[in-house]
């Protein structure tokens, strides 16, 4: 008799079932989104830098799924051109970076390596001590890359900026060390520990932290490093997060993965429904959450005028980063959904 570990039996019992998913648009209705007027001339620009580079054939296709000048574009439609080239290139550099080292899960020795070479990279990068390690153990021109996606940015961030910067960059390149450990185990964690870890591995500080870069404003010192920030930050990871939980459930269980906090969910009740359902109630709660901190934010602090300007600005631009990622993860072929969506906006399929 076959002997199936936690993992497995989760997989077995979820394979071909029907995966219903609400249109998740209307909880966003009231939050700001749009398109950067840049988005159709820079995707030709990128579609042939991306052509020039020597890659594998299942990489290509990755990219021209993932479409990253329109990720770009949907999380960022007020930078000015030079920033959404810089924003591009970031996107580009990232999800690289996070499909090399998942591709370095079974050769721990290699994927410390990089981390500890990547960290070293940020740190010169951006002149912030504190990184051991030799970068010049990187020869990848994609991951080198960064130093001119760094120059852009280290020349409208201050020192505080960049060494906030720098904190969510280690954090999260550590966190990949927590992710190949939940990968390769057997059992599934709770649903409190999935959300511990998730909130790192997304990788979303790598890409908040350059939201002032974005918005073309600073946070007020006083805000920065509060409460209330660190609220509207932690919000805005988990929406993202349940909303990629949500739509990429189906592409995660054709890779051979049920790590998400939708199956986690689904183990605890029994009912994919329910599970959908609990997920976007979370979602729902989540964007109250914001709301109601941004809302105190603007009210309870003493701002002036030109600091209201700057932190709605800063707001705003987290609220778009949402809007934008649902709408970018419905319009390309990343996770694949777009086929499957009815015209009420719900997404039906298989799995």
């Amino acid at each position: 008799m076959t002997s199936y570990n936690e993992k497995e039996l989760l997989a077995k019992g979820l394979k071909g079932q029907r995966l219903v998913i609400p249109d998740m648009r209307p909880i966003f209705a009231h939050w700001p989104r749009g398109e950067n007027e840049n988005y159709r001339k820079m995707k030709a620009v990128v579609d042939d830098r991306l052509a020039a580079h020597p890659m594998k054939e299942e990489v290509r296709r990755a990219y021209d799924h993932l479409d990253p000048a329109l990720l770009a574009a949907k999380w960022w439609p007020t930078a000015s051109k030079d920033q959404y080239q810089v924003l591009i290139d970031l996107v580009i550099w990232f999800m690289y970076w996070d499909d090399l080292i998942e591709s370095l899960a079974s050769n721990p020795s290699a994927a410390e390596n990089l981390r500890s070479a990547t960290k070293a990279l940020v740190h010169q990068c951006f002149g912030v001590p504190g990184a051991e390690g030799q970068n010049e153990d990187l020869s990848n021109p994609l991951i080198l890359g960064f130093k001119n996606i760094a120059k852009e940015v280290y020349a409208v961030y201050d020192k505080e900026q960049r060494r906030i910067l720098v904190e969510h960059f280690d954090r999260y390149v550590d966190s990949t060390l927590l992710e190949a450990e939940a990968d390769q185990s057997d059992k599934l964690p709770s649903l409190k520990k999935y959300w511990e870890v998730r909130i790192l591995t997304s990788g979303m500080g790598t890409l908040l932290s350059v939201t002032e870069f974005a918005a073309q404003a600073k946070l007020p010192s006083r805000l920065v490093g509060s409460a209330a920030y660190d609220t509207l930050w932690m919000t805005t990871v988990v929406i993202n997060s349940i909303v990629n939980d949500l739509l990429s459930f189906k592409k995660e269980m054709k890779a051979g993965s049920v790590l998400s906090s939708v199956a986690i969910l689904y183990h605890q009740v029994d009912n994919l429904d329910a599970a959908v359902q609990m997920s976007l109630a979370h979602l729902r709660i989540m964007v109250d959450e914001f709301d109601r901190t941004a809302d105190m934010i603007l009210s309870k602090y003493s701002l002036s005028p030109d600091e209201v300007e700057a932190t709605s600005k800063i707001i705003d631009t987290l609220r778009i980063v949402n809007t934008g990622n649902l709408e970018w993860s419905l319009q390309t072929k990343r996770y694949g959904v777009c086929q499957f969506m009815t015209s009420s906006g719900q997404i039906e399929l298989i799995l």
